[in-house]
């Protein structure tokens, strides 16, 4: 009878183990997926000269871009913000570090779009390109 039991106890604590290990990679595998996958976004940023522009929204639907000149830079002038539907130019104004430019999107736009800022210092009746800069706005999940 001793023999019939710890056989039958073996047998359990294998399958326990068995069980244990499947449920592990499961989670394991799940983690896994989570982390490679990016999530959609349609946020992003970069500098270009004095212009800096970052972009905020999820998927393919953009909330706001903000232009702000970067750490150091001062001049007067004025920003231009366009891209999917929008054509924005900013007050003119001395700008420096810590003052920035948004235009509220608000809507959705196509894959591939280019959101993009330039920014322009006015030198007497000269205006002078400071740098232009684009986010392409990309649905991640595709």
């Amino acid at each position: 009878m001793k023999r019939v039991v710890a056989g039958t106890v073996k047998r359990v604590v294998a399958r326990t183990r068995w069980a244990a290990r499947a449920a592990a990679a499961a989670v394991g595998t799940l983690a896994l997926c989570a982390a490679v996958t990016p999530p959609a976004s349609a946020g992003g940023g970069s500098c270009a000269g004095q212009t800096c522009l970052a972009v905020e929204g999820a998927g393919l639907y953009v909330a706001r871009a903000t232009v702000t000149p970067p750490p150091g830079a001062a001049f007067y002038g004025h920003y231009r913000l366009y891209g999917g539907g929008v054509d924005n130019t900013s007050a003119l104004q001395h700008w420096h570090q810590g003052l920035r430019y948004t235009v509220a999107w608000g809507r959705g736009v196509a894959e591939h779009t280019k959101i993009c800022a330039e920014g322009w210092e006015h030198v007497g009746a000269k205006q002078r390109s400071l740098g232009k800069t684009c986010v392409e706005i990309r649905n991640s999940g595709s």
